[in-house]
């Protein structure tokens, strides 16, 4: 009996996805999760697994082609027909099967040649490996393929970067002094390097997904200061113990996504979605954060804290370190980096002063974190007068949708959070 292979859905928000490549062809036996093809959606690359184990009899798709979701890829036979066909060549494969075994006594055992086999399993590759393989700039031979027939898979290629670290980024920086070609200008007085290739997929994507934003929604950025000074204290008494116990420092980030959480319970028009085109506004019953993590200066993804007003601070500060570490990784599904109805953008890591980011669709808004620092600022003492002291105070930035709602929710929205990180007696949260 034929099944039908369809296009799975991948992703809350993704509706279609191109076939980069197929991994299997006409007439090759599948077992279930083994990998089938690559498909590229405006999320992200990856690799789809068969839902069931059978033949393949028909690819209904060329690669290139980009399909709906719910449309046929590929047509299997079931695994108990394949089976059956076994069974009635039976007799044949055994009277075949005792000729080469009489003929495989009388000669000597074969060695294959691996470069060969290498060779020929490095046309089979998918273009994630050949994009990994180039930018670490690795020799295939030495990478051993667990895929179908020797193939080199995502998970080899990683393992074997992983496992080999510093011979792989001797040989990208040694590749990387080789690509920079030195070239002299007409005027024969300078020279300059340049280095040029080709938009990395990732680029490409995110680049689409920020100018598709700024066309959507109307952004409006809205910014308040937070006096950090209390919280600083909490931070500072228990950070030590934290990191020790956690393995990964107490940074202000998982403080910000608390307050931010409890903001968005009390105005849930910020955690929602808008489709003007449909006519729907859709108030989120769930809150699932966003957070925006930057792959080493090569690209940004959000990743994606699902049901976060379950966490506490001690669980939202792991569920926020684990999710930078699997990002960063590559080792991640589209579940990981879809469905989010907040994003937080946390730019203050990099000494930022004041930032306005583009809304992450389709999200209403997005919060930028900014530096913390000791500044001068001027305080109101317990017998009315002012005084100037030294405070650990930062920014808050909203970047907002100004269809949805106006200045107003804005505002009070963030200083909800100001007054949640001011006022909150964070000591009991870390004791």
């Amino acid at each position: 009996m034929s099944q039908i292979v369809t296009m799975p859905q991948l992703g809350e928000t993704v509706t279609e996805g191109t076939v980069l490549r197929w991994l299997v062809k006409v007439g090759d036996e599948v077992k279930e999760d083994d990998p089938i093809l690559e498909i590229s959606t405006d999320k992200v690359d990856t690799e789809v697994p068969s839902p069931f184990s059978g033949k393949v009899t028909n690819l209904l798709v060329e690669e290139g082609e980009t399909v709906e979701v719910g449309a046929g890829l590929l047509e299997l036979n079931s695994e108990s027909e394949i089976e059956e066909n076994k069974k009635n060549d039976q007799s044949n494969i055994q009277d075949s099967a005792q000729i080469e075994l009489n003929a495989v006594a009388t000669e000597e055992p074969q060695k294959k040649d691996i470069n060969v086999i290498k060779n020929n399993q490095n046309k089979n590759l998918s273009p994630i490996v050949r994009r990994l393989a180039s930018e670490n700039n690795l020799d295939l031979s030495l990478v051993n393929g667990t895929g179908k027939d020797g193939r080199i898979t995502r998970k080899d290629l990683e393992s074997y970067i992983s496992q080999n670290k510093t011979v792989v980024e001797k040989n990208v920086k040694q590749d990387t002094k080789i690509e920079e070609k030195e070239v002299v200008q007409k005027s024969g007085s300078k020279v300059s390097k340049i280095d040029s290739g080709e938009i990395s997929r990732l680029r490409k994507r995110i680049a689409q997904n920020m100018v598709l934003s700024k066309q959507i929604s109307a952004h409006v950025m809205t910014s308040v200061e937070v006096d950090y000074e209390s919280l600083e204290i909490s931070r500072s008494k228990f950070k030590s113990k934290f990191k020790e116990d956690n393995g990964f420092s107490l940074t202000y980030l998982p403080f910000i996504s608390l307050a931010s959480i409890s903001a968005l319970k009390e105005f849930p028009t910020v955690n929602s979605s808008f489709d003007l085109d449909a006519g729907t506004h859709t108030l989120h019953k769930y809150i699932n954060l966003g957070i925006a993590v930057d792959l080493n200066q090569e690209g940004l993804l959000v990743g994606t804290i699902k049901d976060a007003d379950s966490y506490n601070l001690k669980g939202i500060s792991k569920k926020i370190s684990e999710t930078s570490t699997l990002l960063r990784s590559g080792k991640f599904g589209l579940e990981d980096v879809s469905g989010s109805t907040f994003t937080i953008s946390n730019n203050g890591s990099f000494n930022s002063f004041i930032t306005s980011p583009i809304i992450n669709q389709p999200n209403v808004a997005i919060l930028s974190t900014e530096s913390v620092k000791k500044r001068a600022v001027v305080i109101t003492n317990s017998d009315g007068s002012d005084s100037i002291a030294i405070r650990h105070t930062g920014v808050l930035s909203l970047t907002w949708d100004h269809r949805v709602f106006d200045g107003s929710i804005a505002l009070l929205f963030l200083n909800f959070i100001k007054d949640k990180l001011e006022l909150t007696d964070w000591t009991q949260e870390l004791s």
